[in-house]
Order: structure tokens, then C-alpha cells, then sequence
């Protein structure tokens, strides 16, 4: 089992630097209560752009007539957000949005948007669908927007990228968008966002993942504690400089700071998308987590969505949403959000595996591969298994998280819907029939009609199917809209 030691201080490329304190006077809405909240009150989200209209973040909608938007560091100005004019933001791109709700409806007063990375290009790797900058990885998946004109195949060691994402572990950043800027090197700026470790007071440096950060008295370290030993250890911070030496991965710090102080107002209804940093040991449907630095906890009337209880791990890509108490998110609901979710039992070849009634899928495992309750992924070979990864190809998968179950004839396919014909739909290349199949449920988890979910059910959207293998054929039995 590989397992991950992370501290608190890891968020991801969106911080609550203020975003709490900019929606709450730190006294709860008279009609919020634990878990949600109903009437008026304060509304704040951190995560991914998915949509225009006003904007919308994660699936939260948030109208923005003269909401203040601000674009990497720079100055706020008044703009509102319309299918004609997005204030510079696009898909993908990271924001904390702060602002208030009445009844249904969200009024942003805030957008800012800041990326998790920028500099030069020191590798790339296609067929991991990844590459390196500043000695972070960049993964790359089906979800990732790409600026006009870029894609994964035509960036060239060098070129110098901005990448909007989430931090998932030390040296390791999920894009959620990425863009080519003018020029080379780190003659511009150059900055990283993630946890400090191996701080060395003596010598004035740190590490964030592959990059040595070098820092001297001139550095401007707002904010950040008296460097003593290794006081920074732990602490999410974002660096930005101006000297980069590619020989020795090291970047010369102009400056250094936390970039998620300011937790302790209260929210009424606050959303936080990244990665499990921390996971305690469920009890029923409760358990305690934390999302980048956010501390969640479920109850036992929160809603699972993509997931259950077990399967929030450290590593685990998750949004939660519900009442910010002061110093914990108190979920309404949680939401799982790596796109493919396969089971099945596994034929292991070298570093790929394949799974029984999910013929044609390739599963490949890298060094980024989580393996639960086995050493290696030969141990896995004959056994039934649970998948969780990313899309790299129509019928290919880059496996985030490898489980070892119990002996099962479940059988499992979730990812984007390929094509539709008929009452035929096409997912990594697998074709399910849904005439066989008599159970249908909606993204809310309520029962429908076969017609209905053919209705509802449109190319790229995430579906999972569920059925059990008799040896030779999957007799699948449910169909599943998933958000």
C-alpha cells in the first residue's frame, strides 16, 4: 500500500485567503443551518470554472452584475460576467468567488482568479499525459481546458505555460487549464503554489516538490513566521521569482507567502473543490476529512454523490459544499470527481491491467498509481479490483487509485458517454445496450424511465453502468447520470 503523509497545509491551486472574510461578518444567516442553508445569506465557492451565462463554478451558479473580478494579481475592476463578455476568464481557470444568495439564486461580488504554476517547460510526456515545470508534474486528463491552439502534443520543452489546477501531493498539480505565454524562462515571473518542506533557516531555502526555493532578507515574505529551523514546514505558501536555474531546479524567491490564512468566519453556503489531504476512519456515513486545507465533516443526512463514505481517501479528487461553522465545512453534500470508476476482476500484463466484460479498455499504472492493500500490481492479477482514473485516449485510462475487494461478479464502466445510437451508448469504447437494462437513475439519485434518461443523456456526459460478468457476457442492469 503506498501511503501519504500530508500536512493541513496543502489546498491546491485555490486558497481562502480572504474569501471567507469578504462574505461574513463572522455571525451566521438567522436561516442558515448546519449543513446548508436556506433564505438569504453569504455564498462563496473555490474551484473550477465549468460555465458561462453569469458563471458558474463547479455546477454553482453565481450571477454577477458588477461583480468585482480580478485576473492573476491584477487590479479588481467592475465587469459582469455574460455570454458576450467573460472578464478574461474562461473554462477550467480557478477562482474564489464571494458574494451572498437569496432563495435559489447566487450573486457573486468577487471573482479572483490566480493560477497554481508558471514557468518554462522542462519535459513532456505524452504518454503519461504529463510534463514538468519547475520540478512540479503536470497531469493532464480528459477534464483539462487547453488556451486556443494548445494541446498536450504540441508543447515543447522551453515554452513557457501558466497552469491553472490543483495541488494533488508534493510536486504533483492536476491542470484544470492551461495556456502558452509570451517569452522564456523566468525573466517575466516565475511561481508555484504548494507545501513547504525541507525548510533550512540556516541556508534561507525550501523545497516544493523537484524546486529549491531560495530566499534572502530581501525576499518579501509577507505574513510568513520568523524563519527559525524548519519552522515552514507544512505551510502552503506561493512563491514567485525571477532567477531560475534549470541545472539545479532552483528558483530565486522575490516573493514568499501563505496562501490560505484568513479561515474562521462564518459562511452559510461555501463550496470547496481539490484533493483529500487528510481522511479519518468513517463511522456510518460520518467521517472527517479535509479538502486542501478546508476541514469538511459529513453527517449522517449527507448526500454521497460519484462515491461513498470509504472511498474518501487521501489523494481522492472531491468537492464538498454545505455551512462553513468558523473552522469546519459541514457538508450537505460531497462529490467524487474522477471521471472513470471501473470494477471488475484484473488480467495484469507488465505495467497495464484489463478487466473482465470491459474488453478493449486499458488500464495503465504509473508511479503517481495508488495501490490499496497490495504491494504490487502483480499481486492484483486474477483479483477483483476498483479503478479510479483519468482518460488519456478513446478506450485508454491512467489509473489514480487501484483497490484490491472482495471476490465479486460486479462489473463497473463510468466515464464520458463517446457516442449514442439508438438506444446504444458508447463509453471507452465499450457499447452497453440500455434496452436490457430496466434501472435508471438521475444525477440526484431519483428513479427514471428509460426515455426519459435517453432524453437527459448527451455525448460527454458522465455516465456509470453496472452489471455482473457470468464468464463470458456482462448482463448490465443499472445506468446511472452521474455530475
Amino acid at each position: 500500500m503506498k501511503r501519504a503523509s500530508v500536512l493541513v497545509g496543502m489546498l491546491g491551486a485555490v486558497g481562502l485567503a480572504g474569501l471567507l472574510s469578504a462574505c461574513s461578518d463572522g455571525s451566521p444567516s438567522a436561516s442558515a443551518s448546519a449543513g446548508g442553508a436556506s433564505g438569504s445569506g453569504s455564498a462563496s465557492a473555490s474551484g473550477t470554472v465549468t460555465g458561462f451565462g453569469s458563471i458558474i463554478v463547479n455546477g454553482k451558479r453565481f450571477e454577477t452584475e458588477a461583480a468585482s473580478v480580478s485576473i492573476d494579481d491584477q487590479p479588481s475592476s467592475q465587469c459582469a460576467v455574460s455570454p458576450t463578455n467573460r472578464c478574461g476568464l474562461q473554462e477550467g481557470m480557478t477562482v474564489k468567488v464571494s458574494g451572498s444568495f437569496n432563495g435559489s439564486t447566487n450573486r457573486a461580488a468577487n471573482i479572483v482568479q490566480e493560477d497554481t504554476l508558471e514557468g518554462p517547460i522542462t519535459s513532456v510526456d505524452p504518454a503519461n499525459s504529463q510534463f514538468a515545470v519547475l520540478g512540479q508534474t503536470v497531469l493532464v486528463d480528459d477534464t483539462t481546458k487547453f488556451d486556443s491552439g494548445v494541446s498536450l502534443n504540441n508543447l515543447l520543452t522551453g515554452q513557457l505555460v501558466e497552469v491553472s489546477g490543483f495541488v494533488k501531493s508534493d510536486g504533483v498539480i492536476a491542470a484544470s487549464f492551461i495556456e502558452r505565454k509570451p517569452g522564456t524562462g523566468c525573466s517575466a515571473i516565475c511561481e508555484v503554489k504548494g507545501t513547504v518542506r525541507n525548510h533550512n533557516a540556516g541556508l534561507a531555502t525550501f523545497q516544493i516538490g523537484g524546486l529549491t526555493v531560495i530566499y534572502d532578507n530581501a525576499t518579501l515574505i509577507n505574513d510568513m513566521p520568523v524563519p527559525t529551523g524548519s519552522n515552514w514546514n507544512g505551510i502552503f505558501v506561493e512563491v514567485k521569482g525571477t532567477g531560475y536555474d534549470a541545472a539545479t531546479t532552483t528558483l530565486t524567491a522575490t516573493k514568499v507567502e501563505p496562501e490560505n490564512e484568513g479561515i474562521g468566519n462564518v459562511v452559510d453556503e461555501f463550496e470547496v473543490e481539490g484533493f483529500v489531504t487528510q481522511a479519518g476512519t468513517p463511522n456510518g456515513n460520518i467521517i472527517d476529512f479535509t479538502i486542501g486545507t478546508t476541514p469538511v465533516r459529513t453527517t449522517a443526512n449527507t448526500e454521497f454523490r460519484g462515491g461513498t463514505v470509504d472511498e474518501i481517501v487521501v489523494g481522492a479528487k472531491m468537492s464538498a459544499e454545505g455551512r462553513f461553522d468558523g473552522s469546519t465545512l459541514i457538508a450537505k453534500h460531497v462529490k467524487f470527481h474522477a471521471s472513470v470508476r471501473l470494477e471488475g476482476d484484473a488480467t495484469v500484463s507488465g505495467n497495464t491491467l484489463t478487466l473482465s466484460g470491459l474488453p478493449g479498455v486499458t488500464i495503465t499504472a504509473n508511479s503517481q498509481t495508488e495501490l490499496k492493500d497490495v504491494a504490487s500490481l502483480n499481486d492484483l492479477n486474477g483479483n477483483h479490483v476498483r479503478v479510479r482514473g483519468r482518460v488519456t485516449g478513446p478506450n485508454t485510462v491512467i489509473a489514480t487509485r487501484i483497490e484490491l475487494r472482495s471476490p465479486d461478479s460486479d462489473v463497473d464502466l463510468q466515464g464520458p458517454v463517446q457516442s449514442i445510437s439508438g438506444t446504444v451508448i458508447e463509453i471507452l469504447g465499450v457499447s452497453v445496450d440500455l434496452s436490457a437494462i430496466n434501472q435508471f437513475e438521475s444525477v440526484s439519485g431519483t428513479s427514471m424511465s428509460r426515455t426519459a434518461f435517453l432524453a437527459e443523456v448527451q455525448v460527454n456526459s458522465l455516465v456509470k453502468v453496472k452489471g455482473a460478468w457470468n464468464g463470458t457476457t456482462v448482463n448490465w442492469d443499472e445506468a446511472e447520470l452521474e455530475d
